[in-house]
C-alpha cells in the first residue's frame, strides 16, 4: 500500500500555490512517531511556494503525533485541529501557522463543495430567466 503521508507532502509541494494563501510564510516540522522511531517532515512555505524535506531543523511550528493518525489526516479521515483539541497532536511554536496549513489537508471522504450543490440545485434557472427577458 502507498504511504498516505508521503503522497500528502508530495501533493502539497506540487500544489502549494493552489492550496495555501499566497501571502503565507513560515516553516513547519512534523515529527511523526512510528515503531519507536520519529520521521521528520520539514515544510518551508514562502508566498505559496512550498518545499518539503526530511530535515531535522528548527521550525516556526513543530507538530508531533503518531504516524498512523497523520496518515488518517492525510487521507481526510481525521482532522488535525480536532486531534489537537483531543491532545492527540502537540504543537510547539506558531499555532496560527498550523491553522493556515490545515487548508492543505483533504476534506473527509464523501464531502462535496457546498457551491457545487447550489449550482446543481439552481442549474437551469438562469436559462429560464434569460428566456423570460428575451420575450
Amino acid at each position: 500500500m502507498a504511504d498516505p503521508t508521503a503522497e500528502f507532502f508530495a501533493r502539497v509541494e506540487q500544489r502549494g500555490p493552489d492550496l495555501l494563501p499566497t501571502k503565507a510564510r513560515g516553516t513547519l516540522r512534523f515529527d511523526l512517531r512510528r515503531d519507536g522511531e520519529v520521521d521528520h517532515w520539514f515544510v518551508a512555505i514562502n508566498r505559496g511556494n512550498v518545499l518539503v524535506s526530511h530535515e531535522l531543523r528548527d521550525a516556526d511550528c513543530v507538530v508531533a503525533t503518531d504516524k498512523a493518525l497523520f496518515d488518517r489526516c492525510a487521507l481526510g479521515e481525521a482532522q488535525v485541529v480536532a486531534a489537537y483539541n483531543r491532545n492527540d497532536v502537540t504543537v510547539q511554536g506558531n499555532l496560527p501557522l498550523l491553522l493556515m496549513f490545515r487548508r492543505a489537508f483533504p476534506s473527509p471522504p464523501g464531502t462535496r463543495d457546498p457551491r457545487e450543490r447550489i449550482r446543481e440545485r439552481f442549474a437551469g434557472r438562469g436559462r429560464e430567466r434569460e428566456r423570460e427577458r428575451q420575450r
